[in-house]
């Protein structure tokens, strides 16, 4: 009985990874070992459960069928598993997890750092990108997401919200003007973070004492990477609504200034993803509260 429950562990990891050599990752066995043990599980129920390629797996009908069949018992066990994890003191083993560039090297990088001068067993692998990452595509543990969520089966913990800041540079004000109501945004020329699927206006919305507005702004220059805006900001090509941490210090220093305080811009939520599972490892729920302390101790009212 005990092998059997194994075995289905086993089989329940292969397809929440994708593929053998992530299930194998995760278990620290080799991929022929779990090969073998996934052959040895068609081989007792007598009827093929995956279809192998080199890159992926994907469930046949019969595993379809016992996958779902199976989820109340292997939860059950999980749940067993996370208890008797939960009062082990040990935190180690591989992370994977995903994050945005610019936000990752300034923040990230060192939040982790610390956290594994903590835990020095742990090993992380931190894939910096702009681009949504598919989590079970590429076998991440952790994704950090800024702003609303698609409807999605991932597992959220949101830890906090990023303020936004409409500034430009001094030079910038000096040609084209300082704007005094949100309306007069639209006669300026806009700097617009885009991965390739906005164009041209983008509509930013702004409260004051309950009332609130929707502008539209001309974009002129779209770039694709937060520190390229923090650049061109800094060189007078635009105005910019971003976020207040990246700007903080030309603000202070005068070098930018900000544009309408009276008004506020929408804070957007930041979570941290993970996949749908019903086992979290400690050491990845280690990492989210870690994570959540860190934001909390740097970042909230910056």
């Amino acid at each position: 009985m005990n092998d059997d429950i194994s075995l289905w562990r086993l089989f329940f990891r292969i397809v929440e990874r994708g593929s053998l050599s992530r299930a194998a990752e995760d278990l620290n066995l080799e991929p022929s070992s779990v090969s073998r043990r996934l052959s040895a599980l068609e081989k007792r129920v007598e009827v093929r459960l995956l279809n192998r390629s080199t890159r992926m797996v994907t469930l046949t009908d019969a595993g379809s069928r016992a996958y779902e069949q199976m989820k109340p018992l292997v939860a059950e066990m999980e749940g067993v598993l996370a208890d008797l994890d939960s009062r082990s003191p040990k935190i180690a083993g591989v992370i994977r997890m995903t994050a945005p560039v610019n936000f990752g090297e300034r923040f990230l990088t060192k939040w982790l750092t610390a956290f594994q001068r903590r835990h020095p067993q742990v090993l992380i692998d931190l894939v910096l990108s702009d681009h949504r990452i598919d989590l079970k595509a590429e076998a991440m543990d952790l994704a950090m997401r800024v702003g609303e969520l698609p409807t999605t089966d991932l597992v959220a913990r949101r830890i906090g919200e990023m303020p936004n800041v409409l500034c430009a540079s001094r030079g910038y004000i000096a040609l084209h003007g300082m704007p005094s109501t949100p309306e007069d945004l639209v006669s300026h020329r806009a700097i617009l973070y885009s991965l390739g699927r906005e164009r041209n206006r983008t509509r930013l919305k702004m409260s004051k004492q309950g009332r609130e507005v929707s502008v539209e702004l001309n974009g002129v220059f779209h770039l694709n990477n937060v520190g390229a805006i923090e650049q061109a900001v800094s060189d007078g090509a635009g105005i910019h609504p971003g976020p207040r941490w990246l700007f903080n210090e030309g603000i202070a220093s005068g070098a930018l200034i900000e544009l309408l305080p009276d008004w506020s811009l929408m804070a957007l939520p930041v979570h941290l993803l993970r996949l749908e599972a019903r086992y979290e490892p400690k050491r990845v729920r280690a990492l989210g509260d870690w994570i959540a302390q860190c934001w909390s101790n740097e970042l909230v009212n910056h």
